[in-house]
């Protein structure tokens, strides 16, 4: 199948109705799960938090969303040196490649860039930029942090679960800063689409985080990152304007 080709053709966001086979869009699945939990008093959520590969999971749940008016919001994450950020916000790199800018090892199975393409929809993406609402970048050794604190608390998830994490956390943070309006609980959901043990010899490993990160202090900045982030988890604080100023390196984000 030509999946960037058949981009605009995909049926997946379509709801189910009355048929008797459930829908296969994810934001269908999320509301079904929302309405099976008891302690879950919004059932609708306001925030849909998910990094891109090829674009076509976000995208269809911002489709799903926007054919069916939901009140949620599509926030994509994304990883450092990423162009799908440029893409979406500026509508840039549609005639220019990210040749110079892609930086390795980035966050595994996610991001654009390393290809040195364009972004092109129908081409070289699936990502459908007009149905997602906000996106948020976050330096790659923060995303390797935040693994490392999910692996500790026995979630077993890969980098770029840990950015969609990330993505999500900082929500919250900027919501509670502001003193957000919203009445209820706020409920963001996101997926835990990599599991971790596929990077135990990488992402989790010392001596490659070391060696693969040392423009950002190798294991040294990922403590920093980790000692921020578990601080923002614990007090709701804002770990990204700290981790810029107070941990090793120089970042795009």
């Amino acid at each position: 199948m030509n999946q960037f080709g058949n981009a605009e053709k995909a049926e997946e966001f379509h709801e189910s109705g009355d048929f008797y086979f459930e829908s296969t869009n994810v934001y269908h699945e999320i509301i079904v799960q929302l309405k099976k939990e008891k302690e879950q008093a919004v059932k609708i959520p306001d925030y849909f938090v998910h990094s891109a590969g090829t674009g076509g999971t976000i995208s269809s749940v911002g489709r799903y969303i926007a054919r069916y008016g939901a009140p949620t919001k599509v926030i994509l994450s994304d990883s450092q040196y990423s162009l799908f950020y440029d893409y979406v916000i500026g509508h840039k790199f549609t005639n220019q490649s990210g040749a110079g800018i892609w930086t390795p090892p980035g966050i595994a199975g996610i991001g654009y860039g390393y290809d040195i393409e364009p972004v092109l929809y129908g081409q070289t993406t699936s990502l459908t930029r007009n149905v997602i609402h906000e996106a948020m970048r976050m330096p790659d050794i923060a995303s390797v942090a935040a693994m490392r604190i999910l692996d500790e608390k026995g979630y077993n998830v890969g980098p770029s679960t840990s950015l969609n994490f990330l993505v999500s956390l900082y929500k919250a943070y900027q919501k509670k800063a502001k003193q957000s309006p919203i009445k209820h609980r706020l409920t963001i959901v996101t997926l835990a689409c990599d599991p971790g043990d596929f990077y135990r010899s990488t992402y989790l490993k010392n001596e490659w985080v070391e060696k693969s990160f040392k423009k950002f202090g190798g294991v040294e900045g990922m403590e920093c990152w980790k000692k921020l982030i578990q601080e923002s988890i614990d007090t709701g604080s804002d770990f990204v304007s700290k981790g810029l100023t107070m941990c090793p390196g120089s970042y795009k984000v």
